[in-house]
């Protein structure tokens, strides 16, 4: 079957009409004279509708006349059309085949090296010492060795863990992970106290050095000493030392998140038409199989080649959409507003705190916004250790 319809494809053929009161002699004459007629439809009792070869068209056409019947061509399908009519568009055929060899063409280069760092480590930085390995724009992809530009790029860069580059299209995609650098801390021949960061109630106080001007239970505000770093006796010379220990306080957390109950969106549709743009200079050749005229739509950019490049390509893709309103049942709103305020008290907190206490409420606004409110008591480190200063000889 799909031989068939290749090679009718490529014989060309038409879909034709056939009208008239005596259509059962009509497909008699032409089964009688082995005329090859496919997809015989029968809309009415005077009407049917067939595929039929470019010979065979020829042939039918003087049994109409003996049967009094009428054909006409609904359509014409198969290659010697298409030929027939690339040939009348000769100049869209050439610049669509330029375009082809082009894109093919810049295809084998990179345009565009995306940068993830992780650890602070500096996006220009990579970018200019992966030039110097070869990796930078407008190279081919088949002269880049990833693998020895990592193995390069970490031999001569001590403060960086790990490095990946995987290529994908016309795009370089790096990930550069920097060392984790030890927290900076006061020397221990330093003085210095330890403050609260934050408001909170002392927890629990394991004091190494230094002694305790609070105790566990009481209230401190951010920048009160907790331990100080003064040691006074009396009768004795007064020494600084360098305070040491673990302050852990109660402290308290409160955010919110909004959810709307009803909103309207737009949601793309199985629609969308590409267009492709080649630029020379202030001349511009667009391809595009159809004219875009959705009502609303999302457009998608890519520029395929560099804005250095003496020739661009941009390929837009519009996506048809539809808007569409989406209502939230309450419980639907208090669980994503929820989830959102979780999110956000997450970002706040330090790696070593722990949540012991969590009160949830909400409200709703002028039936749209449903506003989610968490208070959340947390257990953390809340002590910062802050040099002292004074003059050497007068202690």
């Amino acid at each position: 079957m799909v031989a068939i319809k290749l090679w009718n494809f490529l014989k060309g053929y038409v879909i034709i009409k056939i009208e008239g009161l005596s259509i059962e002699k009509f497909l008699n004459l032409i089964m009688v004279n082995d005329v090859y007629i496919w997809d015989i439809e029968r809309k009415n009792y005077t009407t049917i509708v067939a595929k039929v070869s470019l010979k065979g068209f020829k042939e039918i056409v003087s049994f109409a006349k003996k049967t009094n019947c009428r054909v006409s061509v609904i359509s014409k399908r198969g290659l010697p059309f298409v030929i027939s009519r690339l040939k009348r568009r000769k100049s869209l055929v050439f610049g669509a085949a330029i375009s082809l060899i082009l894109i093919y063409a810049f295809s084998t280069f990179i345009w565009e090296i995306n940068i993830e760092t992780v650890n602070n480590v500096n996006e220009k930085v990579v970018l200019e010492k992966l030039s110097h390995f070869g990796l930078k724009p407008g190279v081919s992809k088949f002269a880049i060795d990833v693998n020895k530009i990592e193995t390069e790029f970490l031999l001569q860069n001590n403060d960086i863990s790990w490095i990946g580059i995987n290529i994908k299209g016309t795009n370089a995609f790096v990930k550069v992970v920097g060392k984790t650098k030890p927290q900076e801390v006061l020397s221990k021949d330093e003085p210095c106290n330890i403050i609260a960061k934050k408001d909170g109630i002392i927890y629990k106080m394991t004091v190494l050095e230094g002694e305790a001007v609070k105790k566990v239970g009481d209230t401190v505000k951010a920048g009160d000493i907790i331990v100080t770093g003064i040691i006074e006796k009396p009768g004795l010379e007064t020494r600084f030392v360098h305070a040491d220990g673990q302050i852990i306080a109660r402290t308290w957390y409160e955010v919110y998140a909004d959810a709307e109950l009803k909103k309207e969106v737009f949601e793309r549709t199985n629609n969308k038409i590409t267009v492709t743009k080649i630029i020379f200079g202030n001349n511009t050749i667009t391809i595009s199989p159809k004219k875009v005229d959705f009502k609303n739509f999302e457009k998608e950019e890519k520029e395929i080649i560099s804005k250095n490049f003496p020739v661009r390509i941009i390929k837009e893709v519009y996506y048809e959409t539809k808007p569409k309103t989406i209502v939230l049942s309450k419980e639907e709103a208090k669980n994503i507003a929820f989830e959102k305020a979780l999110k956000e008290l997450e970002k706040v907190l330090g790696p070593q705190s722990k949540i012991v206490n969590k009160k949830e409420s909400y409200v709703i606004i002028q039936d749209k916004i449903l506003r989610a409110n968490i208070t959340a008591e947390v257990l953390e480190e809340i002590g910062m250790k802050e040099k002292i200063s004074y003059i050497g000889g007068e202690h």
